[in-house]
């Protein structure tokens, strides 16, 4: 229902795709016999946890049993695509964020007295931590000298891992993926080490730079009761196929029935 909302040509928004629109509530079918899914073998490898490997297999005998094609695909693209990812995202934050001066747009400082200090108090009080790193790393990676060595080359990955993603959807409707290596960590857990925090995004950040269509369900919870996301991906437009796959998979394992998570891990 909020898809059906925010879907569509917005003629503000040159960015937005005028296509026709489509109601996607009609796209919930119950069925995906013949569907053709693609499970990446990359993505099931070193560094995914075990209980959340299990469940992805559950859930991928699930989708064969309700008629579904599944079948091992390759698709080596995950540390080009988290690589790629934090160099144009953080060079798009950089340059977006730049008129949040305090003048402009943004948070003002009641403190500031001068031109100076109301750009840099302003920015220093209405920016959090991860948002000023961001920014940081964007300017470096756009600046003079550094812009051909990092950003030049991250939108160089990004059309390999589009190109990738076009040749897998010649043969198959979607592909399966864990949304996250591990299962929910406690609020603040991660804090201080951010970098471990951005490879939690490896299975899930291959989707912002194809500009593909995404969802993640729960597919069951681990044994302290924390849920486990998969991760179904689309091609281009093609949202009504992954809405419907997710559907039927969540009709199908009753997970608001089956499961009723106790948080047992001291979560805040």
């Amino acid at each position: 229902m909020l898809l059906n909302l925010i879907a569509g040509h917005d003629e503000k928004d040159t960015t937005s795709s005028d296509r026709p629109k489509v109601d996607y509530t009609l796209s919930l079918k119950n069925d995906v016999k013949g569907l053709k899914i693609g499970v990446p073998k990359e993505f099931y490898g070193k560094g995914l946890n075990e209980e959340v490997k299990a469940k992805l297999e559950e859930a991928i005998e699930k989708y064969r049993e309700l008629g579904a094609i599944v079948e091992e695909v390759s698709l080596d693209i995950a540390e080009f695509s988290l690589a790629a990812y934090y160099i144009v995202a953080c060079a798009e934050a950089s340059s977006n964020l730049g008129r949040f001066d305090g003048i402009r747009y943004g948070h003002r400082s009641e403190s500031a007295k001068e031109l100076n200090e109301i750009f840099i108090k302003s920015r220093s009080e209405g920016f959090g931590d991860e948002v000023k790193r961001r920014i940081i790393l964007g300017t470096y990676v756009l600046s003079s000298g550094y812009y051909d060595a990092y950003y030049k080359k991250a939108q160089q990955a990004r059309t390999l891992v589009m190109n990738k993603f076009s040749k897998i959807f010649e043969d198959y409707d979607a592909i399966l993926t864990p949304t996250s290596p591990v299962v929910a960590f406690n609020i603040g857990e991660k804090s201080n080490n951010p970098l471990e925090m951005y490879l939690a995004d490896i299975y899930t950040v291959s989707v912002n730079v194809a500009g593909l269509p995404g969802i993640s369900i729960p597919c069951g919870v681990d044994k302290c009761g924390m849920p486990i996301g998969m991760q179904l991906i689309g091609n281009k437009f093609q949202e009504e196929t992954i809405l419907n796959a997710a559907y039927t998979f969540e009709q199908a394992i009753e997970f608001r029935k089956k499961y009723k998570p106790e948080f047992k891990g001291g979560a805040n």
